[in-house]
């Protein structure tokens, strides 16, 4: 890829990092949970908690969500505003 150049693999998607990589998979899950709650006539506001969290999933890669865990372990780890 590197030789190649990265323009070339615009159609592809790099996750570089495990924690996002984690979360794509959770997000994932939580959407086929939600077609197989659709597909079995769950109702609705069970299959939306699916649905809520694939989206809270999707937000913490995309900084839209930061879970209080997320916030505590980077303060905890990282020298921030210091």
């Amino acid at each position: 890829m590197f030789m190649g150049g990265i323009a070339n693999r615009q159609a592809e998607v790099m996750v570089t990092n495990a924690r996002q990589a984690g979360l794509l998979r959770q997000a994932r899950q939580s959407l086929r949970d939600v077609l197989t709650g659709l597909d079995n006539e769950v109702p609705l506001d069970m299959v939306q908690m699916d649905l809520t969290d694939a989206w809270d999933r999707l937000g913490e890669i995309t900084g839209d969500a930061a879970p209080d865990e997320l916030i505590t372990t980077l303060f905890s780890q990282f020298c921030l505003g210091k």
